[in-house]
Formats: structure tokens, C-alpha cells, sequence
């Protein structure tokens, strides 16, 4: 068959089949999975930010202990879990709430499953622990699945609720009452995820998927023990209307490192569509004694955006220098306060 030039010098066929395995090569990567698939880190993941939970009361801030605030829930504990050594031997039903895992194995979490009589733990350092072919890891990969049931405190209407992972090692697959809540390939971080819109009255549940291998695990080729799993603390944690989201402190000395220079930027998130009233934004230093050496507030306003920054600043006199030998540190109160 003759071909046709174009001004390019290319046959009309030829650019036909250009454009044809272009489309295949699109089709091939739509359709691969996405533990092998490193444009996909994760879903429907809330941003980092700092790790805090709310209080009602400044005396429990000062105490440490989440367990203290009405605004968290812990679900560490026991959780129902099946391993399954090949993926292909993974249950794929799993987050349906009517699914019957009445024999399965409980599972403490945290933990690593590995350490728990499932599996085993590699060590290795520049030996991959499945085939080199990036970004694919093959079918011999561990798959942990849990589940685990909750109730929502019924004093949390009208707040949104977060699900916060401290660590999930390997790529997370997460469903709150069988419906999608997100993915994350990130260990060793948190990971958080808004699951306000599929929570219900009374019980709830809660399904992971845990992949052990995933295209994430070749960068993590480093001289240490392969551990998968829910690996850190798992808990719900609820938020008002308007609600600090996130902070940096600073704390630095003047050229002559006498007295303190402190800055700190708040910030606010919206999480509803509503109009917000006038609130103050507080902060605060204390001493170990309990004693208040800085103490500013500021009035917001509603902004357009969802998220607002709130800037303080200033001098502290004299403080107590941090050192190995004299750790001293001073305890920082943030608080968001309406117009009652």
C-alpha cells in the first residue's frame, strides 16, 4: 500500500499508528493498579499539618493527654484482620458492611502484623524483597485487611469528624461504611482523612486494606527492617464550624542572645459553607511555674478563603535558654474563642 507524505515528511499511516499506540500506552496506565502506580500517592488525603487535638478547658491543654479532651476517640485496640501472603488471595469484598468476618484472626493496632504472626520481617538493605521492575512489585505481595466497628459521640453533631493514622506502612485502600474515604502510600507520616459525609448514627465501620509492596516501596531501599501495617495510633478527632488547623512557632534570641524573639502563625480553616461569627484568636506562653510571660489576641474576620492566617509576634524577656544540660521549655496555649 502506497503512503502518503504530509510537509512533514511523515507517512499518513504512519502517524496513525503513533497516534493509536499513543492511545494504548493512556489505556495501559489507566488500567494499572494502583499499588503500581506512582502518579497516584494518594486520595481524598486532608494536607499535612501539626498533630493536636482540641480541648474545652485551658487546664486539660497543660496536662498532654488527649484522652482528656471531648473532642477525641481513640480505635486502637482490637481490630478483625486476614492476611493473605499473595494478593491474589486478598478478599476484594471487604468494606461491605453485611461482610462476614466472623472467622477471622483479631489483630492488635497498632502493631505490624509481621511481628504478630503474620508474615515475616526482611531486613535488607540494597537487595529489593520483590522483583526489580519498577514500578511494578509482582503478585507475591502481602496483603493485611482489618476491620473494626465505632461509635460516634453523639455531642459531635455538627462537627466534622477526621480519621487520623499516625503511620500506615505500605498503600492504604480506606472505606468508612463500604464508601471510599481514601488512599495513602505514605509511611512513617499521618494520615488523615475527612469522613464527616459517610458517618452514621450509631454503628459505624471501618475497612483497610493494607498492601505491603506498592511502587512507593523502591525509594524505601534503606539499611532497615521491613515491617508492614497500622503502625501508630489511630483515633477520631472532631472540629467546630471554625477551628485552628494548623501552627508554627518560632522562638529565637536577639543579636546578643539575652532576650527572647517569639513569633507564632495560626491558621484557621472553615469547614462550613456558613457565615462566621467574629472570633478571637489567643496565644500564650507560660513558664514551668505556670507563670504568663507573653499573652496577645487578635479579632478575625470572615475571609473568602476557608483558610486564614493569623500572625503574633514579640519579645520575651530574659527567657530560660534551651540546652542538653538545662532543657527548659515554656508551654504555648493557642485558643480560638466567638463572640460567646
Amino acid at each position: 500500500m502506497k503512503a502518503c507524505r504530509n510537509n512533514h515528511g511523515l507517512s499518513r499511516i504512519s502517524c496513525s499508528l503513533v497516534f493509536l499506540l499513543l492511545i494504548s500506552f493512556c489505556s495501559a496506565q489507566s488500567l494499572q493498579p494502583i499499588w503500581e502506580n506512582p502518579t497516584i500517592v494518594d486520595e481524598l488525603k486532608e494536607p499535612p499539618h501539626a498533630s493536636f487535638v482540641l480541648f474545652n478547658q485551658k487546664e486539660d491543654v497543660l496536662t498532654d493527654d488527649m484522652r482528656r479532651s471531648s473532642f477525641y476517640q481513640s480505635l486502637n485496640g482490637d481490630w478483625k484482620f486476614h492476611y493473605a501472603a499473595d494478593l491474589t488471595k486478598r478478599p476484594l469484598n471487604f468494606f461491605e458492611t453485611n461482610f462476614n468476618d466472623a472467622g477471622w484472626s483479631t489483630l492488635l493496632v497498632p502493631s505490624n502484623w509481621e511481628l504478630q504472626g503474620f508474615g515475616i520481617p526482611i531486613y535488607t538493605n540494597i537487595i529489593y524483597p520483590f522483583p526489580k521492575n519498577p514500578p511494578f512489585v509482582g503478585n507475591d505481595n502481602p496483603v493485611g485487611t482489618y476491620r473494626k466497628e465505632f461509635t460516634v459521640p453523639e455531642n459531635w453533631n455538627g462537627k466534622d469528624v477526621l480519621l487520623h493514622f499516625g503511620s500506615i506502612t505500605g498503600c492504604a485502600f480506606v472505606y468508612v461504611n463500604g464508601q471510599k474515604a481514601g488512599i495513602s502510600k505514605a509511611s512513617k507520616t499521618a494520615a488523615e482523612f475527612n469522613i464527616s459525609r459517610y458517618l452514621q448514627k450509631g454503628k459505624n465501620l471501618l475497612a483497610v486494606q493494607v498492601f505491603r509492596w506498592h511502587d512507593g516501596s523502591y525509594l524505601e531501599d534503606q539499611d532497615f527492617w521491613r515491617l508492614s501495617g497500622i503502625e501508630r495510633d489511630v483515633f477520631l478527632y472532631a472540629v467546630p464550624p471554625l477551628s485552628i488547623w494548623d501552627f508554627e512557632l518560632k522562638t529565637d534570641l536577639d543579636a546578643v542572645y539575652k532576650n527572647g524573639l517569639f513569633s507564632a502563625n495560626v491558621q484557621l480553616r472553615k469547614f462550613k459553607r456558613t457565615a462566621m461569627k467574629d472570633a478571637v484568636v489567643a496565644v500564650e506562653l507560660q513558664d514551668q511555674s505556670g507563670t504568663v510571660i507573653y499573652s496577645q489576641k487578635k479579632n478575625v474576620k470572615e475571609a473568602a478563603d476557608s483558610l486564614q492566617q493569623v500572625l503574633f509576634k514579640g519579645n520575651i524577656s530574659q527567657p530560660k535558654k534551651w540546652s542538653a544540660e538545662t532543657p527548659d521549655l515554656y508551654n504555648c496555649i493557642i485558643s480560638l474563642q466567638d463572640a460567646s
